[in-house]
This record gives structure tokens, sequence and C-alpha cells, in this order.
């Protein structure tokens, strides 16, 4: 029936997702997804077709609940400056982000040597740019950004938020994982050409922790 078939197929991806959360891209197998899917390695690869299969629908599905939860908690209905704080706030604990941030890394390596990946890679950044665009745009009508070319402000920033998490994750003491959010939002105060203080995460309430992006 279709609805043992979905149900086996997220059951799948679940595993899947703690599969590579516990070992790593790198470290990713099918038959210990099988194992703690509760199904047999040939199920899977009939549902997914190959592991990289398997992988690319997980990764896909963590991006699909993670921007399920954003739209809730970071819709149009708030301020521009409100957004784009929680965009960067909603982190959560420092151990879920260095464990997202450490995923991500594994997942650009393989995109360089997999077309496949790099075709998803660039999907999913593309996704999280739209996110961070409409926010800039919306900043732009309410008079609270100023961004001659929104779309070079939104480059430059996604690139600076990927390094910041490339240079905690890998221990830099000038860049603490804590910190990241407010070395970030005071970069975009500077390339959004806005008051700090409307961006500073002391002005609004610590939002609820959820996971980091990309997890």
């Amino acid at each position: 029936m279709a609805g043992d078939a979905d149900s086996r197929r997220q059951r799948i991806i679940d595993a899947t997702l703690d599969v590579i959360r516990d070992h790593g891209l790198a470290g990713t197998r099918t038959h210990e997804i099988a194992r703690r899917a509760g199904v047999s390695s040939g199920l899977l690869l009939y549902h997914f077709g190959t592991l990289d299969g398997v992988i690319a629908a997980a990764m896909q599905e963590s991006e699909d609940r993670y921007y399920r939860s954003l739209d809730a908690e970071v819709g149009a209905g708030r301020p521009a400056p409100e957004r784009l704080r929680l965009l960067v706030e909603r982190s959560g604990d420092a151990s879920a982000v260095v464990s997202a941030w450490t995923l991500w890394m594994e997942f650009w390596v393989r995109a360089l040597r997999d077309p496949d990946t790099a075709v998803l890679c660039r999907t999913l950044e593309s996704r999280w740019r739209a996110v961070l665009l409409d926010v800039i745009e919306q900043g732009v009508r309410e008079g609270a950004f100023t961004a001659p070319a929104p779309q070079l402000a939104v480059v430059r920033l996604a690139a600076l938020l990927d390094g910041l998490s490339v240079a905690a994750t890998l221990g830099d003491r000038e860049v603490p994982v804590e910190k990241v959010p407010d070395l970030w939002l005071h970069a975009a105060a500077l390339e959004l050409a806005c008051d700090p203080a409307t961006l500073s995460r002391s002005s609004s309430p610590a939002p609820p922790q959820r996971r980091a992006r990309r997890t």
C-alpha cells in the first residue's frame, strides 16, 4: 500500500539523518541506516536506488523541516530587523551548531567530487539566500535597510556566515561559537547601513532554541 511505502521511506530518511549526525557523511553506511530503520538493505536501495540517493533525500528533508519551522518563527508579519536577528539567533546550543556546521563542511567537500551532490548543494544554498534576500528587500521597503544591490548584499552576508561557521568549527579563538551571531549581525548592520542597535540581540527576547541551520 502507498501509505506503508511512505511510512518506510520516512523511517529510512529519519534513520539516515540519525546516522549522518552520529558518523558524518563519510561514515554513513547502507547497512547501518537499514538496521536503524528496521528494513533490509535491499528495501532501502529499492526506495532510493543508492546510498547517495538516500543521503540526498535526507539532506533535502532536513532542509524542508528547517524551513517549515523557520516560516512559523520568522514569518513576514515581523519587521525586517527582527526577522534578520531571528535568522541567525535561532541556531540553538553550541554543540548542535558545531555538529551542523561540521556536516556542511563535509557536504561541501563531497560536492567538489560528486556532480549530484554539487547540484543539491547549490539548490539548498539558493534556498537560504532567497530567504535572506526576502528579509533584506522587506527592510529596504520599510526604510530600515539601505541596499542599492540587495542580491550582492545577500552573497556577501551568506559567504560571511559560512566563513564564520568554518572558523568557529575549527576552534578559532577569535571566533567562538557563541559570538558568531553577534559578529554576523554587526557586519550586517554595516552592510545594510542601519543602526546597529536595531540588530542587537539585546534588543529582543531570546528566541527558543532550535537546531542549527543545515543540520
